[in-house]
């Protein structure tokens, strides 16, 4: 399960802990009060987000300056084969 709900914003690197995406990473590219909108720049590009309960996901501390598809897919798989982004 996820961590305590803590302050998510645009540009902060996720961890999905439910649903068909459960252990993913993604990027925060919009968010409002109940929701985020998540991209990995690749199967949820930046045009078309996924949908996701804030409760539903736990921050890992890390952002991402400038947000684009190509940008997400770097830092992502950068943060997956544990260097730095």
């Amino acid at each position: 399960m996820c961590e305590k709900e803590k302050q998510i914003a645009v540009g902060d690197v996720v961890k999905s802990c439910s649903g068909r995406t459960r252990g993913k990473l993604f990027v925060v590219v919009a968010a409002n009060d109940k929701y985020v909108f998540l991209s990995d720049g690749q199967n949820w590009p930046i045009n078309r987000p996924k949908k996701k309960n804030r409760k539903h996901v736990e921050g890992l501390g890390l952002r991402v300056e400038r947000i684009g598809n190509e940008e997400i897919r770097r830092v992502l798989l950068s943060i997956v084969r544990g260097g730095n982004a």
